[in-house]
C-alpha cells in the first residue's frame, strides 16, 4: 500500500515535468498571488454532508482580483475511508498578469480594445473521490476529480466579451496531500502540524487543444486544529498554468505558461447538524 500512495504521488509530478518539456518554446510570465479560502463539510446524517467553499483568490499578494471562486456539494462517505462528492462552482476570472503587446502576452480574461478591463464566467460541474488512509503518525488523502467546465471565453471584434455563449471543456485533477503532526502521533487540539499537497491537472476531450496539461500546484505550510470541528493552515503556494492559446504573434508560436507564486491561507470549520447517537 505504501509503495502505492508514492507511486501516485511520484507519478503526477512525472507528468507535471514531461508535459512542461514537451513545449519546446515556452513563453512565461509571472505573479504575486495570495488566496484566501473557506471550506467546511457540514454533516446532515451517518453518511451525507453538505460541502460549502469559498475562495478570494488574488494578485499582488492582495491588491487586486485573480478569480472568485465558489463551491457547494452533497458527499456521501461510502465508509470512514472512502467519501463521494457531487457539486457546483461559480468561477469568474478577472484581467489580472502581464500585458506585453510587443511580445504578444496578453491576460487569459482581457481587455478590450478601450482598455476596459473584463471578467469572463465559468459553470463547473464536479465529481470527487476522496480517499483517506494514515500511515502511522502521516494523515494522507487522494483526491481524484472530474471536472464538466462551461466556459464563457468569447470575444468580439472590439475584445467585448459575449455574453451568453459557452464552451465545455473536461478536466481530470489528482491531488495528493499528507499532514503531519510535530507533537505525538496524531493531529490533536489546539496542536501544530505541517502539511503539503500537490496537484495535478490534466484537460481532455474534443476542444481540450494545448492544455493536456492544464496547470499544477504545490502547496506546503503550517497548520493549528482549533478543535475537532475546526483548523487554520497557512504557507507558501505555487502555481503554474498552461494558457489555453499559443501566443501566435511570434514565429515559432509559443506555449504562454503563467508561474504564479505566493501563499494560501485558509479557514476549515466543519458543523455536524445531524443527530447524536448514544
Amino acid at each position: 500500500m505504501k509503495k502505492f500512495h508514492f507511486f501516485l504521488f511520484f507519478f503526477s509530478f512525472f507528468l507535471c515535468i514531461q508535459s512542461a518539456k514537451a513545449q519546446l518554446t515556452r513563453q512565461s510570465t509571472h505573479s504575486n498571488i495570495g488566496w484566501y479560502c473557506y471550506f467546511g463539510d457540514h454533516k446532515i446524517s451517518k453518511k451525507f454532508s453538505i460541502h460549502t467553499e469559498y475562495q478570494w483568490r488574488r494578485t499582488d499578494w492582495i491588491k487586486t482580483w485573480q478569480q472568485s471562486l465558489a463551491r457547494v456539494g452533497v458527499n456521501y462517505a461510502i465508509n470512514p475511508k472512502v467519501t463521494f462528492t457531487l457539486g457546483y462552482g461559480f468561477i469568474n476570472t478577472f484581467t489580472y498578469g502581464e500585458v506585453n503587446p510587443a511580445s504578444g502576452v496578453f491576460p487569459i480574461s482581457r481587455t478590450n480594445k478601450e482598455g476596459k478591463e473584463q471578467s469572463f464566467p465559468e459553470h463547473r460541474i464536479y465529481q470527487d473521490a476522496l480517499i483517506n488512509n494514515n500511515l502511522d503518525n502521516v494523515e494522507m488523502n487522494h483526491r481524484l476529480r472530474l471536472e464538466q467546465r462551461y466556459m464563457g471565453l468569447f470575444y468580439d471584434g472590439n475584445d467585448d466579451r459575449i455574453s451568453g455563449q459557452w464552451r465545455l471543456f473536461h478536466r481530470f485533477r489528482y491531488r495528493f496531500r499528507i499532514g503531519v503532526p510535530l507533537k505525538g502521533a496524531t493531529i490533536d487540539e489546539k496542536e501544530f502540524y505541517l502539511h503539503a499537497y500537490n496537484e495535478v491537472f490534466i484537460g481532455f476531450g474534443e476542444d481540450v487543444g494545448y492544455n493536456i496539461f492544464d496547470q499544477n500546484r504545490v502547496n506546503i505550510g503550517m497548520g493549528y486544529r482549533i478543535n475537532k470541528s475546526a483548523r487554520i493552515e497557512g504557507g507558501f503556494f505555487s502555481q503554474i498554468v498552461q494558457r489555453p492559446r499559443l501566443n501566435t504573434t511570434v514565429s515559432p508560436a509559443k506555449a504562454v505558461f503563467e508561474y504564479n507564486q505566493g501563499f494560501l491561507i485558509a479557514l476549515v470549520y466543519n458543523f455536524d447538524f445531524s443527530k447524536k447517537q448514544d
